[in-house]
């Protein structure tokens, strides 16, 4: 029953409103790398830890995103809630993965779409990016911009692989865009540089999170 489409359907509507709603009591500060703004942003390859990403998937709903989302059950739903969103979604089984979801990227980023990648996904190991979101970038020409976020004060769900962050609702959030990767456009970029950026982003997102209490702002 749970593979029918109206409970697939089910699924992703009641997702897709918990994401909105509950971001809706947040309060969520953006901090971005000023040389950012100087790089087209439909033409450029997010990357992100999974575990840090429910942040991530309510408040870019308006910027045209297209995610790598696997070929599966959870897979599914999370295409068809992402979908709500207002993602596109690039459908990529784990036989072909690579192949698909670099053609998915392609065609994305031909039509207007940046790209947003859970560098460590579907399933781990955690903060180790595999190679695709680095492949991709060489063969399209785009930079990475890595992506990080924090929250004041949150949970980290228990017997998750990734240590997924959810935010307390009214908790204080940073949302932090890292320098452009443009090294990745010229396939100078390995993923333990790219390892190595993100996890120095995210405990820079850590620091900022936790600071905006320290100062009082933040209750």
């Amino acid at each position: 029953m749970t593979r029918a489409r109206w409970c697939l359907e089910l699924l992703a509507l009641l997702a897709s409103g918990f994401i909105a709603l509950h971001a809706r009591t947040l309060r969520v500060e953006w901090v971005k790398h000023p040389s950012f703004e100087r790089v087209d942003a439909r033409r450029v390859l997010f990357a992100f830890w999974h575990g840090r990403q429910f942040l991530l998937a309510a408040n870019f709903r308006t910027w045209g995103i297209a995610i790598v989302t696997a070929v599966s059950w959870a897979g599914e739903v999370q295409a068809r809630t992402l979908a709500r969103l207002g993602y596109l979604p690039i459908r990529a089984s784990r036989r072909r993965r690579g192949f698909e979801a670099i053609l998915g990227m392609r065609r994305a980023v031909e039509d207007g779409h940046a790209v947003a990648v859970a560098v460590d996904g579907p399933k781990g190991p955690p903060l180790r990016s595999k190679p695709g979101i680095v492949l991709a970038a060489r063969q399209l020409g785009c930079p990475i911009v890595p992506v990080a976020t924090a929250a004041r004060r949150g949970w980290t769900l228990p017997g998750t692989w990734d240590r997924y962050l959810l935010p307390r609702p009214f908790s204080r959030c940073v949302i932090v865009l890292g320098e452009p990767l443009l090294a990745a456009a010229q396939g100078q970029l390995t993923t333990e540089d790219l390892d190595r950026t993100l996890s120095d982003l995210t405990a820079e997102a850590d620091r900022l999170a936790a600071g905006a209490a320290a100062e009082g702002r933040d209750t």
